[in-house]
């Protein structure tokens, strides 16, 4: 109906501006239902959370659980239809002992004695609802202020004072890292076991990656992880502190007889583990990681997948963890792409007349740094290849129709190159070349290929590893403890805790954290993890799908080019100094 209205109208005559607009605006935006999905387990975590099923029974009670009531309202109702059972008398009800959200209900009546009901159960003469909430709330990532705010705006008493609060944290970063441990020795035994399956006897491949609490390189806190090639799995993580706070504390009571008891007792409890700069956190993270895996797990790393951003590669060989063993690095291939785009667009910004319409935008830097990712993730076996497509990428984007340059591209009906698909299926003559890159750019380029598919990074690149799932961890983490939040090193020991059981074992690892903090398990709670589980591998298949990767390269590219178009057409309107 709606497009019979609009068919109807007239259309109005367009300025000069708008004249120019590309057919982009009048295209759709490709839709995820124009792609099918792929059926089976195509994704890691699929196969992740299979191998890492649950054979332990979770104990679960089916008739517990907790209900949000009005007092006041339920109880004067109660008080009005309810005689004492053994007097006869009125009952009134009325609350005492109010300990954060849980507290006693009073049972009075005129003749006989008062009766109590404790309103949650009680774990060591604590209201496991206390306990309960401060869990729940931190899985979200929310702290006590948050807490106390969620009370507020549901009329709720406020939560635990602080001391209680933070005996729970403890109590929780306790049960926490009893699971974890648990967690990453299944891990490593697991990673052991394909890798010798695949043949690989003298140690584990690992890819390994930092992360900090604040952006820049002030941060107080950071954390490395290690995670197993062949399961995808943590196999350790440590957690990096420069600060705290007992210490800032005492530190004005410096020289005194108090502080000397003090330090005493409180130098194995010190959360400060990490001296130095913070972009130090990570190399010597890896470094302790790699040192303790003989002890700790009886395992080597013998490679490690790792990115160009640190000295975390040089650390370790420097501290030989292995004594004459020595450890191989593998190139992460996106942080190798990276460095594709990173440097044409410092060549952008350097040289000058080198950018603008028809030279070398934006679109082309995407563009050239995708195809030198995809070459390299192609021919992941050959150095030769991989040299080869890189280089056929870039004559490829110089063809024209009078000198096409595709003798390196990839032949046949399946290639990505469209002229060799053309000339496969004898339909060259209706093949037409995009506008090529210009030969003053190529000049400008070219070099940058030279530098990028030296022997010694394409060897390194051997394999086709990747540090996706370091980053994916590590968003996980922050999620749990935001960085817009300030919090301590317990706090981010917890968040690191969580992630690595929920990362490993899926959510169904969480309950075995609240069995070990005596919190109870409801068949509500008990059906959540399962469900979160089943969706998470669902919309993991459906996300690795050949499919709907093409789905998303579409959109992408479709994003990229109506956002080039409003640029062009509107100018710069956001900059230092664009006002002027």
């Amino acid at each position: 109906m709606r497009e019979k209205v609009y068919s109807d109208k007239k259309g109005t005559k367009r300025s000069s501006t708008r004249s120019s607009v590309d057919r982009i605006s009048n295209r759709k935006p490709p839709g995820r239902q124009s792609y099918g999905a792929d059926e089976g387990d195509v994704s890691k975590l699929a196969k992740k959370l299979k191998s890492s099923a649950s054979k332990d029974d979770i104990e679960v009670d089916c008739a517990f659980g907790y209900r949000f009531v009005n007092f006041i309202h339920v109880f004067t109702t109660l008080s009005e239809i309810l005689v004492c059972k053994k007097c006869a008398g009125s009952v009134t009800f009325t609350e005492s002992n109010i300990r954060g959200l849980g507290f006693k209900i009073v049972v009075k009546c005129k003749q006989c004695e008062i009766t109590t009901i404790e309103s949650s159960p009680l774990i060591n003469r604590a209201y496991d609802i206390n306990r309960r909430i401060t869990f729940a709330m931190r899985l979200i990532g929310i702290g006590m202020q948050g807490i106390n705010k969620f009370c507020a705006f549901m009329c709720l008493p406020n939560s635990v004072y602080q001391k209680a609060y933070d005996d729970i944290v403890k109590c929780i970063a306790t049960g926490t890292e009893a699971v974890k441990s648990v967690v990453l020795r299944d891990a490593v035994e697991e990673e052991k076991k394909i890798s010798e399956e695949y043949g690989q006897n003298e140690g584990l491949s690992v890819s390994g990656d930092g992360s900090w609490r604040k952006r820049g390189f002030s941060s107080l806190f950071g954390f490395a992880s290690l995670i197993g090639w062949y399961t995808g799995k943590v196999l350790d993580i440590l957690v990096k502190s420069k600060y705290c706070k007992e210490c800032e504390h005492w530190e004005k009571k410096k020289d005194t007889a108090e502080y000397e008891e003090w330090q005493s007792l409180h130098e194995n409890n010190c959360h400060v583990n990490h001296s130095g700069s913070a972009g130090k956190m990570e190399p010597d993270a890896v470094v302790e990681m790699f040192s303790r895996s003989e002890d700790a797990y009886e395992v080597r790393y013998a490679f490690y997948i790792g990115d160009g951003d640190s000295k975390t590669f040089k650390s370790i060989q420097d501290a030989k963890p292995y004594d004459d063993f020595s450890v191989t690095k593998k190139e992460c291939i996106g942080h190798v792409q990276k460095r594709m785009g990173t440097r044409l667009r410092n060549l952008k910004k350097g040289a000058k007349n080198l950018g603008g319409r028809g030279k070398l935008t934006g679109k082309l830097i995407d563009e050239l740094s995708i195809y030198y990712g995809l070459a390299i993730r192609r021919n992941t076996d050959s150095i030769q290849n991989m040299r080869k497509e890189i280089y056929a990428t870039l004559y490829h984007k110089i063809s024209t129709d009078e000198n096409p340059q595709h003798d390196r591209c990839p032949e046949g009906e399946e290639s990505w190159c469209s002229w060799q698909r053309a000339k496969a299926s004898n339909n060259l003559q209706m093949h037409s070349h995009k506008p090529a890159m210009t030969k003053e750019v190529f000049d400008a380029v070219e070099p940058i290929y030279k530098d990028l598919t030296n022997e010694d990074l394409l060897s390194r690149c051997l394999g086709g590893f990747t540090q996706n799932a370091n980053e994916s961890l590590n968003a996980v983490v922050w999620s749990i403890a935001p960085k817009s939040v300030a919090s301590g090193k317990l706090i981010v020991d917890i968040a690191t805790g969580i992630a690595v059981i929920t990362y490993n074992n899926g959510f169904q690892g969480l309950l075995h954290v609240m069995n070990t903090i005596q919190l109870k398990i409801n068949t509500r709670l008990y059906d959540y993890a399962i469900d979160v589980d089943k969706h998470r591998v669902k919309a993991a298949n459906r996300s690795e799908s050949i499919n709907r990767k093409e789905a998303r390269k579409d959109r992408t590219a479709f994003r990229k080019e109506t956002q080039q178009h409003h640029e062009h057409v509107e100018g710069q309107l956001y900059g230092a100094g664009s006002a002027e």
